[in-house]
């Protein structure tokens, strides 16, 4: 079943002549429910409360594709996680499940890769001719001491479970932090110094007018209203944004490449009126 669900999505989205790139990140999703009904369909597991960008699209219809799956735990569940069992149970639920045998890696405490040897059968290209298709799950410790959690019911690609994830003012807080603390360089020299998912994901949350969490912004870097986080955000942009750094990132994740130029090359004007 699952192989077919794969087969027929590589086909569907090939004839609508999306490159191959963006094509492997809607494989990785539709191989994340599978993880995900592992996951919350397990006791051992099911108090991993979803976040980042992954949880955004599954939880709250975020437009745009996400690649990795991540997890925070309570400090006593991720002092006792035992991420190589984890791995080794995985494997054996794909197996015994979908007749899929993934390789498993895991790096110390904080990354799971799960590895499917199911690319070339897909006729997928990506990277520098990589057979696999990778699943990574990255569990940290709760970045919060007070936070707001929700249960979402979730259902596709004939999976269903029931998640446990942060609310959007706590992800939303969540992604601020990533966007006033992440280092993360790519391209050419490293000249690529910004995610731009992440302000992609800044864009929709102000568009749907989500409100952060002041107490904790104003506990990490002094900012305890909205006209500070304005302040913040638009230096930051000013400072580190143009429209090749953002298209970088973000054009893995939108099957419309047209409007990931056009969004990209205007992100600064489109904020304006976020940020007034």
């Amino acid at each position: 079943m699952l192989k077919e669900i794969l087969k027929n999505l590589a086909v569907e989205k090939k004839r609508a002549g999306l490159p191959d790139f963006v094509i492997v990140n809607f494989l990785k999703e539709a191989m994340q429910f599978p993880v995900l009904s592992f996951i919350y369909n397990s006791k051992k597991y099911k108090n991993f409360i979803f976040t980042g960008g992954s949880a955004l699209r599954v939880c709250y219809g975020l437009p745009r594709l996400s690649e990795d799956l991540d997890f925070d735990l309570e400090p006593r569940d991720f002092k006792r996680l035992d991420l190589e069992k984890m791995g080794a149970e995985l494997s054996e639920y794909f197996k015994n499940n979908f007749l899929i045998s993934p390789s498993c890696r895991a790096q110390g405490q904080s990354r799971l890769y799960l590895k499917f040897p199911i690319l070339k059968e897909l006729d997928i290209s990506y990277g520098e001719g990589s057979s696999f298709l990778y699943v990574k799950i990255e569990p940290e410790p709760c970045q919060f001491k007070n936070f707001e959690a929700e249960l979402t019911p979730a259902s596709s690609y004939g999976f269903n479970f029931l998640i446990k994830n942060y609310n959007l003012k706590f992800l939303m807080t969540g992604k601020i932090i990533a966007i006033l603390e992440r280092r993360w360089f790519k391209g050419k020299n490293n000249a690529v110094n910004i995610k731009g998912r992440d302000f992609y994901d800044l864009y929709w949350y102000l568009s749907k007018n989500i409100k952060p969490d002041f107490i904790i912004l104003s506990e990490k870097f002094s900012i305890n209203s909205e006209a500070k986080l304005k302040k913040a955000l638009k230096e930051k942009i000013k400072k580190e944004i143009d429209g090749a750094k953002l298209a970088y990132d973000l054009k893995n994740f939108f099957s419309d490449q047209t409007f990931v130029a056009d969004f990209c090359k205007n992100y600064q004007k489109i904020m304006e009126k976020y940020l007034a």
